[in-house]
């Protein structure tokens, strides 16, 4: 990992119950010692107070899931943890930005989605090191991401750190926000760019890849948007290969895929839009799908033959 961006991180899992949503374990791990801390059972008032202490020095916080999951947790158990203050990164988030063309790096759905592999259940210490195992992938990949196209990492570190998200205000945005700038500008080892970059950006990464009509009118609400138009830039950024949107992504953000099927499958209608006149063309999908030069004529009889040119 790029010797700029902060080691002093604390990955937390905290496992909750189901139906009372009390914490009823927890784990943290710090790089920079290796040391962890468990609770398992026993004063949860008590174990929190040695978390927050633990984290006491941390640069960020990170977890999988953490920004829905485990800050929501820990601040209804104790609103006045210091943590809570502390930059995050989520790798659940990261994930569709890394992997588009699989989404699923590492992860298996125990349930709904945002579970990491594990070889056992309930424990939170093993999953605290699987998350940091999971943001190193996901570092070296976006640092090749970064070099191939540099377009799209730019837009991702505007988007993802927009006032904004397209999901509804959450608490815990602004730590996101921080935490995001924080990685992008050690990955890009640049600063957050302005507006005016990050929609040139945009701009050129959907020229040639969608409707350049449509483009225009993503362009320019595209901060009212912003984690839904980084996933869409994702898939964009692979589409026509094994890529996929998760479910998750399309469920906490329904604009990306709404953005998706605007920029590439409804047509603007206009004849300055080179995408629209090639690719919602009928007989030039047909050429370049099959090979037809145009459809077989319409049957024009009940047996489904064509009448002859006398009308019979």
């Amino acid at each position: 990992m790029d010797s700029t961006f902060p080691h002093r991180c604390v990955s937390i899992d905290l496992e909750v119950g189901k139906k009372d949503g009390r914490v009823r374990a927890f784990a943290a791990v710090r790089t920079d010692t290796d040391r962890s801390v468990i609770f398992r059972k026993g004063n949860l008032a008590r174990a929190l107070a040695e978390l927050d202490e633990f984290a006491s020095g941390a640069d960020f916080l990170l977890g999988h899931n953490l920004i829905a999951f485990d800050l929501p947790h820990l601040a209804t158990a104790k609103s006045d943890l210091r943590l809570l203050k502390l930059p995050a990164v989520d790798t659940l988030k990261l994930n569709p930005l890394a992997f588009p063309r699989n989404p699923y790096h590492h992860l298996v759905k125990h349930y709904q989605d945002p579970q990491l592999k594990r070889v056992s259940l309930n424990d939170p210490e093993l999953d605290a090191r699987l998350a940091l195992k999971l943001f190193r992938d996901q570092w070296r990949e976006l640092e090749t991401v970064c070099q191939n196209a540099p377009d799209l990492t730019l837009a991702w570190h505007w988007l993802t750190t927009a006032a904004g998200d397209g999901a509804g205000v959450d608490v815990f945005s602004g730590n996101e926000a921080t935490g995001l700038d924080a990685f992008f500008s050690a990955l890009r080892r640049s600063r957050r760019p302005s507006a005016a970059d990050a929609r040139t950006a945009i701009d050129s990464l959907l020229s040639g890849n969608a409707c350049q009509n449509h483009g225009r009118d993503v362009v320019r609400v595209s901060q009212q948007v912003g984690w839904p138009l980084a996933y869409a830039l994702a898939w964009l950024s692979v589409s026509g290969g094994n890529s996929v949107m998760p479910p998750w992504v399309r469920h906490q953000f329904p604009e990306a895929g709404r953005l998706v099927r605007r920029l590439r499958d409804a047509s603007c209608g206009e004849s300055d839009c080179g995408w629209c006149r090639k690719r919602h063309d009928p007989r030039k999908e047909l050429k370049r799908w099959f090979g037809f030069d145009d459809f077989r004529p319409e049957p024009t009889d009940k047996d489904g033959r064509r009448r002859s040119g006398d009308g019979r």
